[in-house]
């Protein structure tokens, strides 16, 4: 079909790969990395259903949001996503397409390999790509994110662990940021950073007038 036509479509290649006469373990898993890049949507039958992130950044030219909801795919599919959205931007960054963005990535440590946090903090800030990590386990991102980090915003963290990690690499010293933490009362954060001038200061935090979906699911009210 390629030699006639040029390309070849998805359905065409996976008739192609279940009818072949390859060993049945490379059949298998040349099968399961197809499912997975099917069911991921960055292939398509025709044109009419292609969605260029040039399109849709264009639209918001002068300001807006992109959402991408990762919740209902698996982890594998997640890191692909991540990680070519990182690419492309990259690319749209470097072309000028786009003058700057800032990432938001919630709960990052699920779906970036390491070899992508020294690009995402180090290489990628100077193209214009602004990252803000979100995170409810901050022993699981490594130390070298936290240095490079300019402020940090520490919400109702009680655990040790978790404090003495974000201790380590601010300018406030640990028993100071730790007591002030504890004592830190809801809807209100520690802020130190460059945001500050290293000076640790406590913000209230206005509730939303909506739902939120972060919001711990309860048995008894």
């Amino acid at each position: 079909e390629v030699e006639k036509t040029g390309f070849i479509t998805i359905k065409r290649f996976k008739e192609y790969l279940r009818l072949s006469n390859l060993h049945e373990h490379v059949k298998e898993a040349l099968l399961s990395r197809f499912y997975t890049i099917e069911r991921s949507g960055f292939f398509v039958e025709n044109n009419s259903e292609l969605l260029k992130i040039e399109d849709v950044l264009q639209k918001i030219s002068s300001g807006g949001v992109i959402v991408l909801n990762l919740s209902k795919i698996s982890n594998l599919e997640r890191k692909i996503v991540v990680e070519f959205m990182l690419g492309k931007l990259v690319e749209l960054l470097r072309r000028w397409v786009v003058k700057a963005v800032f990432l938001f990535a919630e709960e990052a440590h699920l779906y970036l390999r390491e070899t992508y946090w020294e690009d995402i903090v180090t290489r990628m800030r100077h193209l214009g790509l602004f990252t803000v990590f979100i995170t409810n386990q901050p022993d699981s991102i490594n130390q070298d994110i936290y240095r490079q980090a300019d402020s940090i915003f520490l919400f109702n963290f009680k655990n040790e662990n978790d404090l003495n990690t974000i201790a380590k690499v601010s300018k406030v010293d640990g028993e100071t940021m730790k007591s002030i933490a504890y004592s830190l009362e809801p809807y209100h954060c520690l802020v130190v950073g460059q945001v500050t001038k290293e000076i640790p200061i406590i913000l209230k935090i206005e509730e939303l007038p909506v739902k939120t979906m972060g919001e711990t699911r309860k048995f008894f009210n």
